[in-house]
């Protein structure tokens, strides 16, 4: 598999933020899983499941990109979709940080609140604690149901509607906004319905593009994700959507960007992010190639060594590392590490590796484990070391 120079942008194409037609290519990536997160129950069912092409464009007035070959009849977000990261202490610490951080800001006590895409539940449960009534949306919930709390929780399983938020205190949205076919479209009618209430206001968290371009975190560029905001093409889409954005920042070591606003005008204005330099688009495309052949390179020689390699995570990183790199199983990486015991069992789309609990290591334990995340080095290393396994450890950087 070779990243492609991109295609140029088909004529019509417009930016999903700004609207602008002056999009230039950025990269094109063939044959990958429309679903990383897919639970595959075979290793066949992941061999034949659903695959597509990535062809990124930027827009050369905000620096918005986007995935010019999504098709979102390719999606389908159901009960075979698993991406629940609270399995991490480092994840709820940070999850639990910034709950606190917005009942504390806004006054959530006695509100009720909606999360568009709650998944599980988890981070929501979190925000009614203080006796909130919250309502989570979410497709991939088979049923709707209730959970018990100091306040009260139900979660809805099926798509959210704007008119699902009308008489909200408070909407709250993560890591679901790049996957929306119009994301400024949303937003619009999402203030229109919200803006009844004065001091209603809403916070959304997405990837962070920026990284990508900057740190090269290109294990993160996936399928289903439409767009990819960096943070001045997040404020321009709020801004444009009639939000008054409070603040605005980078978080997770710069690999997320949050942001809260309000319906009314009195919010004090965040300064407006630059644009990113037009250079890190530009020259992405060769330093996406060069880090994938160094890694192939690195494999190979493992391979060669006859060295036990292992991957640390089954999540999207871990399922793109393994897709970009073409590493099936028995070329090099056979196994995948996951806290997630809902994944266990269940194997990596297209490349077919089997996920495994940490305590699989124990049976087998590996010369390097391949820590898919930064963030979560220093958490792999410690639950390593607590199970008395000697090995390396690096970081997919």
């Amino acid at each position: 598999m070779t990243a492609k120079a991109g295609m140029t942008a088909k004529a019509g194409d417009n930016c999903l933020v700004c609207g602008g037609q002056s999009l230039e290519p950025l990269i094109t990536i063939p044959d990958i899983p429309t679903l990383c997160n897919r639970l595959c129950a075979s290793e066949t069912e992941a061999r034949n499941a659903p695959r597509g092409d990535i062809s990124l464009n930027y827009c050369l007035d905000c620096g918005h990109i986007v995935n010019s070959s999504f098709d979102e009849s390719r999606v389908k977000y159901d009960g075979h979709f698993e991406n629940t990261l609270t399995f991490s202490p480092h994840f709820r610490r940070y999850a639990d940080a910034t709950a606190d951080r917005l009942i504390n800001r806004y006054g959530l006590t006695g509100k009720r609140i909606v999360e568009i895409g709650c998944g599980n539940g988890e981070f929501l449960h979190l925000l009614c604690n203080p006796g909130n009534r919250g309502e989570g949306y979410d497709p991939s919930q088979p049923t709707s149901r209730s959970m018990a709390g100091r306040g009260s929780l139900e979660i809805i399983g099926r798509k959210f509607s704007v008119e699902d938020a009308r008489g909200a205190d408070f909407v709250c949205c993560r890591h679901v906004l790049e996957h929306l076919p119009e994301p400024v479209d949303l937003l619009r009618r999402l203030y229109e319905t919200m803006a009844r209430k004065a001091d209603a206001v809403v916070f959304f968290e997405v990837p962070n593009a920026l990284y990508t371009l900057d740190r090269l975190g290109i294990w993160d560029v996936i399928y289903e994700h439409v767009s990819y905001f960096t943070p001045s093409s997040l404020l321009r889409a709020f801004r444009g959507a009639g939000f008054s954005v409070c603040c605005a920042e980078t978080a997770f070591d710069d690999q997320y960007i949050w942001l809260e606003a309000r319906v009314d005008r009195e919010a004090s204005p965040s300064a407006s992010p630059r644009r990113p330099p037009n250079g890190l688009y530009t020259s992405f495309n060769a330093r996406f190639a060069e880090k994938i052949e160094q890694w192939r390179r690195r494999v190979d020689q493992l391979k060669s060594e006859r060295r036990h390699v292992v991957i640390w995570g089954g999540g999207a990183k871990g399922a793109m590392f393994l897709n970009l790199l073409r590493v099936s199983t028995g070329a090099g990486i056979d196994w995948v590490v996951d806290v997630n015991p809902r994944k266990h069992s269940h194997f990596i789309p297209l490349t077919g590796q089997k996920i495994v609990s940490p305590d699989w290591l124990l049976k087998a334990p590996p010369d390097l484990v391949v820590v898919m995340n930064p963030e979560y080095e220093r958490e792999v290393r410690s639950m390593i070391g607590d199970m008395g396994i000697s090995c390396e450890v690096v970081a997919s950087t």
